[in-house]
């Protein structure tokens, strides 16, 4: 078998195959950016990429070509290993975008992974994003590196000479500089026409134990209890015609060295309560970031609470997920969202 293989590719059918393989790229894109719409127009009428035989397909067992198009996620990564390992042999990648090559404007997030750490890649075309005409010229390269076996860049840049007595640049320090956070207050008041918001103040303040309740805007009213109490505070909310958790949000002080823990209420089912928004919100030590888990009470604060323990190391007690990742992918460093959690600098060379 591997004789016949030897045949086609390198014999007498082995030009015949090159040339065949060249006008029939069939590449699968991986949108996971604003390279998409460049991939788009790159094929629509205006540059018709189909002319110079390639042809956007979505099956990846029948493709020859993958196009990844912007940032490569650590769960996204997994899904362009498979896809590239289901296409037969020759195959190729391609990618396209800032993203793709550094990581763009996520170049040291936590989640971010170079394509090509990930699957070889042919050629990268940079840009943010890049041009159809940019786009076809790599699809061109490639064409080129099929015939002949050799990848070629298709920019040039000339060497000029600098003046004689310039000055060397001097690289720039990190402009980064380490400061106390101001204060964090949800519940700033603000003064507003809102007759049956005082009216809805008065009857909070006479069923909740609050440290406050205060209007913050318009249809929106901020709760402050203990953070022992947000069940109590969340049934009371519910017999009083509040049915759902909108969300669920976290807020990091380090320098008060506590979060912030915010439930966000709202009502399906009575029309007046439909527009308001109630913030059911309680401090939460750092070193012991625990509070009850509403999901049994309010099943859509279910999602929200392991989201929030992914990225910030929330324990929810009583939902039970806590301690699994739920969105994130294995590999994820823990708690990414925190303030303290180490990025990469910038540096700087010439």
């Amino acid at each position: 078998m591997d004789e016949f293989i030897d045949f086609v590719r390198g014999g007498p059918l082995g030009p015949i195959k090159k040339w065949g393989t060249r006008w029939s790229l069939w590449p699968v894109h991986l949108v996971t950016a604003c390279c998409g719409a460049e991939l788009a127009h790159a094929f629509a009428c205006g540059y018709d990429g189909e002319r110079i035989g390639a042809l956007n397909y979505g099956i990846a067992r029948q493709t020859n070509l993958i196009i990844v198009e912007g940032a490569i996620t650590r769960k996204m990564a997994r899904v362009l290993r498979i896809t590239w390992e289901q296409m037969p042999d020759p195959k190729f990648v391609i990618v396209m975008g800032a993203c793709g090559l550094q990581g763009g404007l996520f170049w040291n997030g936590y989640h971010m992974v170079k394509p090509s750490d990930v699957v070889p890649v042919d050629f990268f075309i940079p840009g943010c994003p890049p041009t159809p005409e940019a786009l076809l010229r790599g699809i061109r390269q490639l064409q080129d590196k099929i015939i002949t076996g050799e990848a070629k860049t298709s920019a040039t840049f000339p060497e000029i000479p600098l003046e004689p007595g310039r000055k060397p640049r001097v690289l720039p320090k990190s402009p980064k500089k380490v400061s106390k956070a101001p204060a964090v207050l949800v519940n700033v008041p603000k003064q507003v026409e809102w007759d049956f918001g005082e009216k809805l103040v008065e009857e909070l303040r006479a069923k909740i134990e609050a440290k406050s309740v205060t209007i913050t805007g318009k249809n929106r009213i901020a709760v402050k209890v203990e953070r022992d109490y947000i069940p109590k505070a969340a049934l009371k909310l519910r017999d009083m015609g509040f049915d759902h958790v909108k969300n669920v949000n976290v807020v990091d002080v380090p320098n008060e060295d506590k979060f912030i823990v915010e439930y966000h209420f709202s009502s399906y089912s009575v029309k007046e309560l439909m527009p308001v928004i109630v913030n059911i919100f309680a401090d939460v030590p750092r070193d012991e970031p625990r509070v009850k888990s509403l999901a049994k009470m309010f099943p859509s604060a279910d999602y929200l609470e392991r989201e929030m323990h992914d990225f910030f190391g929330v324990v929810f007690e009583g939902n039970p997920w806590t301690g699994r990742k739920f969105l994130l992918a294995p590999d994820t460093p823990e708690y990414p969202l925190r303030k303290d959690f180490k990025l990469e600098e910038e540096v700087y060379v010439r």
